[in-house]
């Protein structure tokens, strides 16, 4: 045989080997959803099964997806549900990314059955539970969440749900309330399992979508704006949840040995819409409430726990900053979580130096907004909220202004206005001894790095992933080993963003995981996190959200001093 037709055997022979991987002729089954036909749905035959675009499926199955880390992707369905599809269970065909029906229906909580060609597909649909309008904006409320397009045309616009259902209840558009932007309005039923939202636009009318998905369900709001005039007419009253853009989540993954329930908040565009800020219980340093209370009582739409902390005094560990102001001092070079004047994000491992600067040295200060110790030299800020009591005999200075301003050996029992309290013990007494009333003295600190214009920090640590790389370096942040912090399996908090930018509040519950498979649990996730750092575990580790007019609540049980808030803009 010449070697140009032993060339044709090889090519014919690999060719149908990628056949029977890929694509088998003979026909493709018709694939049907709770009994309606998909017809738009590209199906293709590998050895396995029939496979199906991942996107396009996922839509019409009614779930979102997202890119998530390392080629994978997140889908998120049902009210809270979500899960990871890994790149190795993808194949491309035709510039598409296609999955295995069968993985993708029961990851979606359903069932394929097979009769001859045909394959019926059941996955519960959500419910259309009620239309709800008033002036300048429609509202649509499911009882899980449902994938949705948009399509315009000439004063005209569609949007399609996907595999959902009208309820007996949900009622009809109220054109009375919106009568100033539309001319027509309808919801209808369609085949294949969706509902269709036809709109007629009056001459000069634009829309703008909001999404909120959480424990309740999915809502989706349409506002109408007046292109002429640029303004939007959403009403004052819905101040803290018209800007919602963001989404309560859960996975399961197992890790550390057991189960863990990952919970996350999902916030997109975060940066326009909010502001990041630390909160304290009364606004004062060691004082503990229920984190709800905190980010309420500073007007937050959503929050996280912070700092680690005394049980018994609430006095936090670690860098706190409020606007622009040192409350707390590092610890032990644990990480930080800074915000800048324009609201952007510093993962960073602290390095303070505090002092007294007087006319003639610097005086190393070695507390600040914590109960003094034996031979100790403590500065406390009007923030500071217990009375100031030295275990033992104390001098006590009082600075305003640059200056001394009153010296004793009795501690005053809190700060005023503007003033700084200055508390030496024992053998730190000798460092105050020769500033008397009307000498210059004045707190200050420096830190390392250095963050131009910083407005915002709050730490514990450790550091898990930086710049998309495992950063976790416990012997740096001076974590014990073998200690309760770092091996017990409990739950965790964690603030991260991902390489989209998005915010993403997380709490680990279940099973409970050690510090040390923290980084490898998100990097499981596929929540392609570009940068993540722990806060407080265990009864500490917790965080809220606004669901519409309810507050959610996520861990959490216990008060804490110290909490991170979402705050609208």
């Amino acid at each position: 045989m010449d070697s140009g037709a032993t060339r044709v055997l090889v090519l014919a022979a690999f060719a149908l080997t990628a056949a029977s991987v890929i694509l088998i002729s003979g026909g493709t089954p018709n694939v049907f959803l709770n009994g309606d036909r998909l017809e738009e749905l590209d199906v293709i035959d590998s050895s396995g099964g029939p496979m199906v675009p991942l996107k396009q499926a996922s839509q019409l199955f009614g779930a979102r997806t997202d890119p998530g880390r390392d080629g994978g992707f997140v889908l998120e369905w049902g009210r809270t549900d979500s899960f990871y599809i890994d790149k190795k269970h993808l194949s491309v065909s035709g510039g598409k990314q296609f999955i295995d029906l069968d993985l993708l229906v029961e990851k979606l909580g359903g069932q394929v059955s097979y009769n001859g060609k045909r394959a019926d597909v059941s996955i519960k649909p959500a419910t259309l539970l009620s239309v709800s309008t008033r002036t300048s904006e429609l509202s649509l409320n499911f009882d899980s969440y449902s994938s949705f397009s948009r399509s315009t045309g000439n004063n005209t616009l569609e949007l399609r749900f996907f595999n959902a259902r009208k309820s007996s209840s949900s009622g009809e558009v109220n054109l009375q309330k919106v009568s100033s932007y539309l001319n027509e309005a309808s919801v209808m039923n369609r085949g294949n399992q969706q509902i269709v939202l036809r709109l007629s636009l009056k001459k000069g009318i634009t829309t703008t979508i909001k999404t909120q998905r959480g424990g309740s369900g999915f809502h989706f709001q349409l506002e109408f704006q007046e292109q002429d005039r640029g303004r939007t007419f959403t009403p004052e009253e819905d101040k803290l949840t018209t800007k919602q853009n963001f989404s309560y989540n859960q996975m399961q993954l197992w890790a550390d040995g057991g189960r863990q329930e990952l919970h996350y908040l999902e916030i997109s565009d975060w940066s326009e819409g909010y502001r990041l800020l630390p909160v304290l219980s009364g606004g004062k340093i060691g004082q503990g409430s229920e984190l709800s209370r905190l980010v309420r009582e500073n007007f937050g739409v959503a929050g996280l726990n912070a700092n680690f902390f005394d049980p018994e005094t609430y006095t936090p560990i670690g860098l706190i900053i409020k606007d622009g102001k040192l409350l707390s001092r590092d610890w032990g070079k644990r990480a930080a979580i800074g915000i800048d004047y324009f609201g952007r994000l510093k993962f960073f491992r602290p390095d303070l130096d505090l002092f007294l600067r007087t006319s003639g040295e610097r005086i190393t200060v070695q507390g600040l907004n914590r109960p003094a110790g034996a031979d100790d030299l403590v500065v406390y800020t009007s923030e500071y909220g217990k009375k100031i009591r030295p275990p033992s005999s104390s001098i006590c200075l009082e600075l305003q202004s640059g200056d001394v301003i009153t010296r004793s050996i009795t501690a005053p029992p809190s700060v005023e206005g503007n003033r700084t309290v200055v508390v030496a013990t024992g053998k730190k007494r000798t460092l105050l001894e020769g500033l008397k009333e009307g000498d210059e003295a004045e707190f200050d600190w420096t830190m390392e790095p250095f963050i131009p214009m910083l407005r915002g920090a709050v730490s514990a640590g450790p550091l898990l992933i930086k710049e998309g790389r495992k950063v976790l370096n416990l012997e740096k942040e001076n974590f014990s080993y073998n200690g309760g912090l770092v091996q017990s399996k409990a739950n965790r908090s964690v603030l991260a963003t991902t390489g989209e930018g998005d915010l993403l509040f997380i709490v680990v519950s279940g099973a409970g995981v050690g510090l040390e498979a923290l980084p490898g649990l998100l990097d499981k996730s596929g929540l392609d996190i570009e940068n993540a750092i722990a806060f407080d575990g265990g009864s500490s580790a917790g965080m809220i959200y606004r669901d519409g007019v309810r507050i959610k609540t996520v861990g959490g049980i216990r008060r804490i001093p110290v909490g991170l808030a979402l705050i609208s803009r």
